[in-house]
């Protein structure tokens, strides 16, 4: 019965897909090792109030629905009279075949991936140490007192744990080492942790990729802080006036500081001299003042700026919609 039902949401996953490859220029490829259902489901609330939808299936399913969305749709095509009012056909999307594999989802979307990322990721749950899992950081026990009575003092002993009895318990006496990044989790390893009380483990979903509008950006290019880029560009900026101004190249960025400069210097020379013109009526100072050359970090750049250079003023779960 369940294999039917299967087979029967398949027509209406396929089409629901493909109408949202139609509708959405982004589409973020996330990572789903080790994630629970009530993370899903709780990211997927929280992501709907971004405008953001969560889907989960099977790649084989998706790979079909993109193969047949990157080619116009041939009128034989079982759902054609459904599927013809979305357009033509979206090359582009080609892009995208080559990431999907493994455990993930897709999240269609047209908020920027940055801003959702931070979203995506946040949610985290502390895990135990399952048998046969790779170990995603070191974990290590710190000294102190384990809260077991004496009676399992073997256990520690078998494992090469640095032990001794105080207050009636075993207290481990210095760091051990249970696990390295990238290492599986053994059963002795698993039960220690378990015996512990130890959750060492934080999983949640991963932004892997983005496909947006044609490029596919990677998981280091999704991990670009923007307002770094931004203030990186502005001081740049600023580099850039410095070095003009005191080798008095007139570009876009000099401009308007030699420009202001060079109005204070008549207005000087017009208070000097008793001659008032209009300009120095109606503004008593100018406004703009050039960034000082000194802060260019090539020295002898600096050493020759000018003297009237100022610093400026700075199976598929659709999320409920099959199911």
């Amino acid at each position: 019965m369940g294999k039917k039902e299967t087979k029967d949401k398949k027509p209406a996953q396929f089409k629901k897909i493909y109408e949202l490859l139609s509708k959405y220029t982004q589409v973020i490829i996330v990572g789903l090792a080790n994630v629970g259902s009530k993370q899903v489901q709780d990211i997927r609330r929280i992501l709907s109030k971004k405008n953001a939808l969560l889907v989960i299936g099977k790649n084989t399913l998706f790979k079909k629905v993109l193969a047949t969305r990157v080619q116009e749709l041939p009128k034989e095509h079982e759902y054609y009279d459904e599927l013809v009012k979305f357009g033509s056909a979206i090359k582009e999307l080609d892009a995208l075949k080559n990431s999907v594999a493994g455990k993930i989802g897709f999240i269609f979307t047209d908020t920027p991936v940055f801003d959702l990322k931070p979203i995506i990721e946040e949610n985290k749950v502390e895990t135990p140490a399952r048998v046969g899992a790779v170990a995603p950081v070191d974990v290590v026990i710190p000294p102190g007192p384990t809260g077991m009575d004496p009676a399992s003092i073997q256990f520690f002993h078998a494992l090469q744990i640095p032990t001794k009895i105080e207050k009636g318990q075993i207290q481990i006496t210095k760091d051990f080492v249970v696990l390295k990044t990238g290492q599986k989790v053994g059963q002795s390893q698993a039960v220690l942790l378990q015996k512990l009380g130890k959750k060492p483990f934080l999983y949640g979903m991963e932004v892997l990729a983005c496909y947006d509008n044609g490029s596919i950006l990677n998981k280091q290019q999704v991990s670009v802080n923007l307002n770094d880029i931004v203030m990186k560009f502005q001081q740049n900026v600023r580099n850039v006036s410095a070095i003009s101004l005191a080798n008095g190249w007139v570009n876009e960025s000099s401009a308007p500081y030699l420009l202001a400069n060079a109005f204070k210097d008549l207005a000087a020379i017009g208070l000097q001299s008793g001659f008032i013109f209009d300009q120095i009526k109606q503004s008593s100072a100018p406004t703009t003042s050039a960034p000082v050359a000194a802060k260019v970090e090539a020295k002898p750049v600096a050493q020759q700026a000018p003297a009237k250079v100022e610093e400026p003023e700075e199976d598929v779960d659709m999320g409920g919609l099959f199911d």
